[in-house]
């Protein structure tokens, strides 16, 4: 599965694998205190479906002793129902299904895709096939058809979605067959993933957003904007064409688009939603409802410290979004309900990005010497504050997180790599290579000057900052000048992209599919703003714009030879066929080990706890389990529907 790099950041509001940092654990200093609150029971709904044919029914269930209760952060005053709306409903997948719950790695089994509303695809030369659920319907009683799915995919090429680049039509011969024709350059899988990336909506309700003949509009614009070679000309000349700007019509009109009800096509009903909460009620008409053992299912609005109380106590069942200190972990351990779990992930490398234009950095040696300065297994033990290592140390800076690493090169690969274990001598060597002096225990740079270093980190994550400080005292300790220094969240992004730092830390790797699509994600994003050098700058002639960090736009990589990193990237996620990906794979990772445009710290882990006062069967929360909470379907629903979770 690969990933094409999207051109257009405000896609992500769009996807349902948009990759929020908000998944990550204590990435958030809550802003409000919001009491935990119990949503006003509501009168069940229910459809005409038979009692056999649903399993649990909500309309014989108390809600108060059977509602499945999630306990997640708080959220803004402003709720609305569409999914391309940063407001869009907390937990909105329990209502608003895909064609597929996707992962961006293959988990356990002949098939990595869960499927929902398309119930089986066939993939061609150049075209993809689905063939959708034929039991499937919309909860307002109304039949899910090809229609809909048409609808969805326009509306997704309204919000720029790059999976229209791959594509060369769409038809819909039938009620439940869609058929995507594909560019011959495209590749099947990559494209299949996407197509499960969206949701899918009501045309009753997104229809009318849709002009006539939009779909010509959008190949049109995709054919302008030359995805295998855009230059900044293309991209200007997309954005201004009338196709460009029907796009524009139509993404201004869905963002601000906000429909009277939820009207869902998935497992669960929305029966309220509150800035104090949000109650879903099973839905007897889902196709897959026998599967449904929960009737109720409640999300809460909670602080940190409340959530970590109510999983010890069971008063809810679930979180996903928060991770706990070691402490914490072993008090909710010894505690009767409480269970936690901190999964590998194949997505994220917390890195510490260097602005290469800010003198010393652009140096090599200096960035090697750093590496070697910074003890990252001291790191991660200091930012849970004990020894459960819930984050591990990146074992070989390569760019990669490890645990997707592993899949695709060697041991005898990772051999080659530098480990750039903690070594302060081999650090102080290097820099005296360059000309760098220690005196009276301050290194000085070449030009005469302290050598001084300033780490950005942003205000809402508390461990980024544990970072930071912990990363200033192992770089003061070793001579030189280290400070760390918090920035606001509303513009910590901005500054990142303005090069305005010397260092700063981030995720860097958050892309779906194989580490190169990681890779394009760093250093080969189509354009501004971007963390590196755009595809569209040729390395010719001054650049226009500023960047995070600034390296090549021209550079020697291993296996590949002198190349534009960017344009080369690019090729290949779009391009290269799934024989190709483990060479590529290596390739860029000797490069970023060689040359460190980024100094990768630990790998992160996925953190979720359960409690069994009520709920019990949970499924062993592996890497199985990480990529529906990833991909933003509902985890809870397809643990359901695979036999797991029952009401003790």
């Amino acid at each position: 599965m690969l990933s094409i790099v999207r051109p257009h950041r405000s896609q992500s509001r769009a996807t349902r694998g948009g990759r929020k940092l908000w998944h990550r654990a204590a990435s958030v200093a809550l802003a409000a205190t919001l009491c935990e609150a119990l949503l006003v029971t509501a009168g069940a709904v229910t459809s005409g479906a038979s009692a056999s044919s649903i399993g649990v029914n909500p309309a014989t269930s108390p809600q108060g002793s059977t509602t499945f209760r999630i306990g997640f952060w708080p959220w803004s005053g402003s709720i609305s129902y569409n999914p391309y709306s940063p407001d869009f409903v907390q937990s909105g997948n329990f209502a608003l299904f895909g064609l597929a719950a996707y992962f961006d790695h293959n988990r356990p089994g002949a098939n990595p895709y869960y499927p929902e509303l398309a119930k089986s695809w066939t993939l061609g030369k150049h075209s993809i096939t689905l063939h959708l659920q034929p039991r499937a319907t919309w909860q307002d009683g109304t039949p899910f058809t090809s229609k809909d799915v048409m609808t969805s995919l326009l509306v997704a090429g309204g919000d720029f979605n790059s999976v229209w680049s791959d594509i060369t039509s769409v038809s819909t011969p039938d009620a439940h067959t869609v058929v995507i024709n594909l560019q011959p350059w495209a590749v099947t899988q990559n494209v299949l993933l996407k197509l499960f990336e969206f949701y899918v909506v009501p045309t009753s309700q997104y229809g009318s957003l849709i002009p006539a003949g939009f779909q010509k509009d959008i190949l049109t614009y995709w054919r302008i904007y030359d995805t295998l070679h855009p230059t900044t000309a293309s991209l200007a000349a997309a954005s201004n064409s009338a196709a460009g700007k029907a796009m524009s019509a139509v993404d201004t009109k869905l963002i601000k688009f906000n429909p009277p009800t939820l009207l869902g096509d998935g497992a669960y009903k929305l029966v309220s939603a509150t800035v104090s909460g949000v109650l879903y009620e099973k839905w007897t008409g889902f196709w897959d409802a026998k599967a449904i053992t929960a009737p109720w299912v409640e999300v809460y609005p909670m602080q940190l410290s409340t959530q970590f109380g109510s999983l010890e106590t069971g008063r809810i069942d679930l979180q996903q979004d928060t991770q706990f200190t070691d402490p914490e972990v072993q008090q909710l351990h010894s505690s009767r309900y409480g269970h936690y779990v901190f999964i590998p992930s194949a997505v994220q490398v917390e890195s510490l990005a260097p602005h290469l234009a800010d003198y010393p950095l652009g140096i090599l040696q200096v960035r090697q010497a750093l590496e070697y300065v910074i003890n990252r297994e001291q790191l991660v033990q200091a930012d849970m504050g004990g020894s459960l290592v819930q984050d591990p140390p990146q074992k070989y800076p390569d760019g990669i997180n490890d645990f997707m690493a592993k899949q695709y090169m060697t041991k005898a690969q990772f051999a080659t790599l530098n480990p750039y274990n903690y070594n302060p001598a081999k650090a102080a060597s290097l820099l005296e290579s360059v000309g760098f002096k220690k005196k009276g225990g301050t290194w000085y740079t070449p030009k005469g000057t302290v050598f001084s270093l300033t780490i950005s980190e942003p205000s809402a994550n508390s461990q980024f900052d544990t970072d930071g400080v912990v990363i200033a005292k192992q770089l003061s300790n070793f001579g030189i000048h280290a400070q760390s220094v918090i920035v606001n969240q509303a513009t910590y992004t901005d500054q990142q992209y303005a090069g305005d730092y010397q260092l700063s830390e981030n995720f860097f790797d958050w892309e779906v599919g194989p580490p190169m699509a990681d890779f394009a994600q760093v250093f080969g994003w189509p354009s501004l703003p971007s963390y590196n050098y755009p595809v569209s700058y040729s390395g010719k002639g001054p650049f226009t714009g500023q960047v995070t960090i600034g390296f090549g736009p021209v550079s020697k990589v291993p296996g590949l030879g002198t190349v534009n990193v960017a344009q080369v990237l690019n090729a290949q996620i779009n391009e290269a066929p799934p024989s190709t990906w483990s060479k590529y794979t290596y390739d860029w990772a000797r490069w970023v080990n060689q040359n460190l445009p980024l100094l990768p710290l630990y790998n992160n882990a996925f953190h979720e706890a359960y409690a069994t006062s009520r709920y019990t069967n949970f499924p062993p929360l592996s890497a199985k389990w990480l990529w529906t909470n990833l991909s933003d379907v509902g985890q809870s629903v397809v643990m359901m529907q695979d036999g797991y979770i029952r009401l003790k």
